[in-house]
């Protein structure tokens, strides 16, 4: 059986046998976070989240919800959540391409960040001048001592953008932070705000796709499915 539908199981379970008693509503975000906080499960956090906040999407590892402070809370799923939004809010990982953390709470069961418009393609070529899929290609080939890519072949155009300050500033975020390239060259990663590209997700790391991804996917630069 599949760990996490195990893992959801045994915190249903939990949840029932316990019998957790939900915080009463409130549309005050402060309060709503630190009633997030304290319940104990993850199915309890969400059945509190759905009833509280504006579901914007959901992923293999968190759920991303819309606040009426048009800001964005990341809520752990499961503990590769709470893994990636660890990573996402370290305090020294801050860049103009990186989306601002908020906040966090201290478990890491959820982050709060800015809502980003999203972009397409022709889109991020217009805010930078290069064509995305050129451009994954090219952060996939960089980061490649980080992902441990076999692919030796040096992509089209790679010479030249690699002088432009947005992959300059990825690789170095990249070799620093040791951000798996996976999420970094999807476009679906991606937003815009004051007339920059923003990396919406950070939170896949090396050691994040070891602990909780590599033995499901043979494929090192793997995408986080958030």
């Amino acid at each position: 059986m599949n760990p996490d539908k195990i893992l959801r199981l045994a915190e249903l379970f939990y949840s029932l046998a316990t019998s957790e008693e939900l915080p009463a509503n409130s549309d005050n975000l402060t309060v709503i976070l630190k009633n997030l906080e304290k319940l104990e499960t993850h199915a309890a956090r969400k059945k509190y989240a759905e009833k509280n906040l504006k579901r914007l999407s959901s992923g293999s590892s968190r759920l991303v919800y819309l606040t009426d402070d048009d800001t964005v809370v990341k809520l752990a799923k499961n503990d590769k959540g709470i893994a990636q939004n660890e990573a996402e809010s370290n305090p020294k990982m801050k860049s103009k391409y990186l989306n601002k953390v908020l906040g966090y709470a201290k478990s890491h069961v959820w982050i709060e960040t800015c809502y980003l418009d999203k972009i397409n393609e022709k889109e991020f070529e217009k805010l930078t001048g290069i064509d995305f899929g050129a451009f994954g290609k090219a952060v996939d080939y960089g980061l490649k001592n980080v992902s441990e890519s076999s692919d030796t072949k040096k992509p089209k155009n790679f010479d030249e953008i690699i002088k432009s300050d947005i992959f300059k500033e990825l690789k170095r975020l990249g070799n620093k932070f040791k951000l798996m390239p996976g999420d970094l060259s999807r476009i679906s990663s991606w937003g815009t705000k004051g007339g920059n590209p923003i990396l919406i997700d950070s939170g896949l790391t090396k050691e994040v796709f070891e602990d909780f991804y590599e033995d499901k996917d043979s494929n090192s630069n793997s995408k986080s499915e958030t």
